[in-house]
């Protein structure tokens, strides 16, 4: 057996003297002749100001980079672009969202392809950041380890009327239409939008970006129990060293990213996002991911995997915990757990750890369900997965209803379709939408 590589693409530019020039350009950047030896890992982040969700990632970075050099390689920092859906919803800037998913993957594989860089650590909060390092990890085809930035702690408001609850991004959407009613004032208003986002951190219930985390733990793409810590908890900066350490591991082992993200793997995934009741979005973005890491993945295996899955937590938008609650109960470790041992996951897929899902969960040997927050698999808040693939008239190739927020099999009312966001939102505030009514927004 031929020895590994563990610089499989730095040595175009650190060995020999057509690397003189190269070399030199290193030279400036902190690298000497004692790291030539090193494999070259690149830390990509999706940091910036604009957004709570990313804050974190610079921080982050440099654990990573430690662990980088704890481990063996030597770290080199880049960027990527990064909107946030929170501050784009509603108006034009949200037909960027999804092509930032695109810039993002191909910004990443762009600099690993110059570079020749020969590993990634992979740092992203907002929603399309993560399925877009997702999605560059499977088309490069290296030593990869991706790592999310981290969920807000939720906020708490004071209302008028004397009324205290936590609350999250969601209740300012839900603020906004119970305003445009008459239901609540523009003082309250105003109170909850203070109160929303206390801190940085992604949304903090079970929205695209914390479902994408959990969904990226799940494929074995970051570290066991790396998904629910907040933003703020020093266990992040853990988890970055650890990060770093992780992706040189990897290459010492041969393992790269297609290795982890398997059919297997993507079933792994689909579970869990079924038993989280997560983001509609999931199912957009592992079909993207799988079709980078050239894995068939349909609509059907959607429906397949939910249809004997439950849907187990009660997590906001419908439910009544935040994603700290997850986090306090145990994280994916735990669900993992209880879905191994029910045998609804792949333990023999592997992991960043250079290990198999079950061999993680064997060391890390996670509590039980606590059954509030992640109910038990005998008591589940309902029977099926939390996300359903409809087809009918209004969408021929199929459309995904978030079904954790209903406790109806079937509902029936008169459908208000809408070819644009800007025209639903007149009918409503308009007094247009009547309780009953089947909201459909196409081409958006």
């Amino acid at each position: 057996m031929s020895e590994i590589d563990i610089k499989p693409r730095s040595r175009a530019v650190t060995d020999g003297i057509e690397a003189t020039a190269s070399r030199g350009m290193l030279r400036a950047v902190g690298m000497g002749d004692e790291d030539w030896d090193k494999p070259q890992i690149g830390i990509a982040s999706s940091w910036n100001e604009i957004t709570p969700c990313n804050l974190s990632l610079d921080r982050l970075a440099q654990g990573a980079k430690e662990g980088v050099h704890g481990g063996g390689g030597y770290p080199l920092q880049f960027g990527t672009v990064s909107v946030s859906d929170g501050i784009s919803m509603g108006h034009e800037g949200m037909h960027f969202s999804l092509v930032s998913r695109e810039v993002i993957a191909d910004s990443v594989e762009t600099v690993m392809m110059a570079e020749r860089l020969d590993g990634s650590v992979l740092l992203a909060g907002c929603d399309k950041s993560l399925p877009g390092m997702l999605m560059a990890a499977a088309r490069l085809d290296l030593a990869s380890v991706f790592l999310y930035a981290g969920s807000i702690a939720p906020g708490w408001v004071k209302l008028s009327d004397g009324t205290e609850k936590q609350v999250t991004i969601i209740d300012a959407f839900e603020a906004v239409g119970a305003c445009v009613a008459g239901t609540l004032s523009e003082a309250d208003l105003k109170r909850v939008e203070c109160a929303i986002a206390p801190g940085e951190g992604a949304c903090g219930g079970m929205y695209t970006a914390n479902t994408m985390a959990c969904v990226a733990e799940a494929l074995g793409m970051s570290l066991p129990g790396s998904a629910a810590p907040p933003s703020a908890d020093r266990r992040r900066d853990y988890y970055a060293h650890r990060s770093g350490e992780a992706v040189v591991n990897l290459l010492r082992k041969g393992i790269t990213s297609r290795d982890i993200l398997t059919r297997e793997a993507f079933e792994n995934a689909i579970t869990v996002a079924m038993v989280l009741g997560g983001s509609t979005n999931a199912v957009l973005h592992l079909l993207a991911i799988a079709r980078e890491a050239e894995v068939e993945l349909t609509l059907d295996d959607f429906t397949r995997i939910g249809q004997r899955t439950p849907h187990l937590a009660d997590m906001k938008p419908f439910g009544q915990y935040v994603a700290q609650d997850f986090d306090r109960v145990g994280g994916m470790p735990v669900i993992m757990k209880a879905l191994l041992d029910a045998g609804l996951l792949h333990g023999d897929a592997l992991t960043v750890t250079g290990k198999t899902v079950a061999e993680n969960l064997a060391e890390l040997d996670p509590a039980p369900l606590d059954g509030a927050v992640v109910r038990t698999l005998d008591n589940p808040l309902h029977a099926n997965g939390g996300l359903t693939i409809l087809s009918g008239s209004l969408a021929p190739d199929g459309a995904v209803v978030k079904t954790a927020g209903f406790d109806l099999d079937t509902f029936e009312g008169p459908a208000r379709v809408f070819e644009r966001e800007r025209a639903a939102m007149d009918a409503l505030e308009a007094g247009r939408i009547s309780a009953g009514d089947i909201v459909v927004i196409r081409y958006e």
